[in-house]
């Protein structure tokens, strides 16, 4: 979901580089996890990196419904209109156009990844053509594992406007909507087996479910922000005491070696802590543009790309680190930071690539419709 606002003036850049820490997580991560397990180095940062995988895509969805709300209410503003009133069915047009251009030109950036540089024998079925419509669900993922995350945005789109009317767009109702969804989520999957396909379609991605509360939690937040142009004392107290809370329970677990699934409720108490600890740390380092303005820039471009980055990333990986892991005859570390330098290098060009394409592509949709 784009964070571009109706004008530079009221861009928040801090949002910005949230969204681009967020993508940077998961891009590391998923290269930990698609890496060939070689070293032991590589399975550890794989697990740990799976918790950190998890808190980025969290943050996605709260970015998601914080600049959602933040926008929706500062148009309404301008318009000096006192009820939030909008044409539901324009706007998830216009979402859809946005998002739809993308998500088609990955797919068949995939394809063709996997035509060229695969062994992967892609077959036309009814698995392929959900995914090729969008429906990329847990079953569905024939080509692109990062295609879940077009569906359960798609599924955003089509869930926030029903939020909004069922909660009058009253801030408060929208968060206990999103707490009670996100609870009644995470009781579904302790009630369900866990070796059961449909636990994990709860429980990872895949399904709004599993991200209702970090969505409710960004429209809430966006709906306060544009009114206070900050974050209350109230915020930091109660998302500092239920951080508080869930580590204790957290690590009091791990001490008694139980195995602790992030998905399965910490996501709810520590998002909302992470979400605000970014908020904060950008905005202490957005004053210190002179010394890194560098870094802030080069997190800024994640952040505003990090929508096709996360469509596109994954097959790149899948058709680079084998071939690329057997033919380097170097000792394995060594090997790790060549990979890891050649897949950045390759990966911006084929972001680049993506990019112009994805432009070209809107501009013929406008053209044809004038």
């Amino acid at each position: 979901m784009s964070s571009n606002n109706p004008s530079n003036k009221n861009r928040l850049y801090w949002v910005d580089y949230t969204k681009g820490l967020a993508i940077l997580g998961i891009l590391l991560f998923h290269f930990f996890q698609n890496y060939p397990k070689e070293i032991n180095l590589i399975s550890i940062l794989d697990r740990t990196g799976a918790k950190v995988g998890y808190a980025a895509v969290d943050i996605f969805f709260v970015m998601a419904g914080f600049t959602t709300s933040y926008i929706l209410l500062l148009k309404n503003q301008k318009n000096n209109l006192n009820q939030l009133e909008i044409n539901w069915k324009d706007w998830l047009l216009k979402r859809i156009n946005r998002i739809y251009p993308g998500y088609i030109l990955a797919v068949i950036l995939s394809l063709l990844l996997y035509y060229f540089f695969g062994n992967k024998n892609i077959q036309l079925n009814f698995n392929l053509l959900l995914s090729i419509i969008g429906l990329a669900g847990y079953k569905f993922q024939a080509i692109n594992p990062g295609f879940w995350f077009f569906t359960v945005i798609l599924e955003a789109y089509l869930v926030i406007p029903l939020i909004f009317i069922i909660c009058n767009s009253q801030p408060g109702k929208i968060l206990w909507l999103g707490i009670i969804g996100g609870v009644i989520t995470k009781i579904a999957c302790v009630l369900v087996d866990n070796s059961s396909q449909v636990y994990w379609y709860l429980l990872q991605n895949n399904f709004l479910g599993s991200y209702f509360f970090q969505l409710c939690l960004g429209l809430y937040w966006g709906i306060i922000f544009l009114k206070k142009s900050t974050f209350r004392k109230i915020d930091y107290t109660i998302v500092t005491g239920v951080f508080a809370t869930g580590l204790v329970v957290y690590l009091s677990m791990a001490w008694q070696k139980i195995d602790i699934i992030y998905m399965e409720g910490f996501d709810l108490l520590f998002t909302p802590f992470f979400f605000l600890v970014c908020y904060l740390i950008f905005e202490l380092l957005s004053k210190q543009q002179k010394r890194i303005g560098y870094i802030l820039r080069l997190l800024s471009l994640l952040g505003i790309y990090s929508y096709q980055i996360y469509l596109i990333h994954q097959p790149l990986y899948f058709v680079l680190f084998r071939p690329l892991t057997k033919a380097l005859d170097v000792e394995p570390y060594l090997k790790v930071i060549i990979v890891m330098i050649i897949t950045m290098v390759l990966l911006t060009v084929y972001l680049f690539i993506f990019i112009f394409l994805e432009n070209f592509f809107r501009k013929l949709l406008v053209e044809r419709k004038n």
